[in-house]
């Protein structure tokens, strides 16, 4: 009953934002294609372009999927049916995972497969990229518009900053952190970790979520 529900969520999801989810992602690889014509020389620019990319498109998934049917009253709707909360939550955390992956296998394979070498650090970037998804979903579904697009970005930042500020502060502190990142186990830790946390906030947003009331659910 679950999963038929999530299904059809999902059915309804691909209805409304597929065929623009599609041209986005296309739009995408094109202007990539077309930007890395004119980046410097050297394979850093272009990776660090396809990254940052995927970051900021994960956003445009979460205001898709959760501000565009807060605003038109989706959930209300919904609501007023025999469905599950959990599988109308648990269907857009799998959309928009699903659209991350698809991105991010698409343009990492096309221009920038560096990150496949070694496959660890691929993973390491998708969890972070799913996590930050996740996060930006559960802001847009819990907060108001304007925090749901900057919490998860200062959500991120924050660390962010507190690594660079560690790694750049002495020269063994920073090869202490590459070392342990090239260990064989590094960057599996860093994965699972990027894993629980994902977890975390689709429990917690899910809990959320069936016991909101439906007025919380809509702008």
């Amino acid at each position: 009953m679950w999963t038929r529900q999530v299904r059809t969520f999902l059915a309804k999801d691909a209805r409304l934002h597929g065929r623009a989810a599609a041209v986005v992602i296309v739009g995408t690889l094109i202007a990539i294609a077309t930007l890395v014509v004119f980046i410097p020389q050297g394979v850093g620019p272009q990776v660090a372009l396809v990254f940052n990319i995927n970051f900021l498109l994960a956003l445009l998934w979460s205001e898709w999927l959760i501000t565009r049917e807060r605003s038109k009253g989706t959930f209300a709707w919904l609501r007023t049916l025999p469905t599950d909360d959990r599988a109308l939550a648990g269907s857009k955390f799998v959309a928009s995972a699903g659209l991350t992956v698809l991105l991010w296998t698409l343009s990492t394979t096309l221009f920038a497969r560096e990150f496949w070498r070694p496959v660890g650090t691929w993973i390491v970037l998708l969890t972070l990229l799913l996590t930050f998804g996740g996060l930006a979903i559960a802001a847009k579904w819990r907060f108001s518009w304007r925090v749901g697009h900057i919490g998860p970005l200062l959500a991120f930042a924050a660390p962010l900053l507190l690594f660079m500020t560690v790694a750049g502060d002495g020269t063994e502190r920073r090869d202490a952190l590459i070392a342990l990142w090239n260990a064989p186990w590094g960057r599996t830790v860093v994965s699972v970790a990027f894993c629980l946390v994902y977890v975390a906030i689709v429990v917690i947003t899910t809990r959320w979520v069936t016991r909101a009331d439906t007025v919380d659910l809509v702008d």
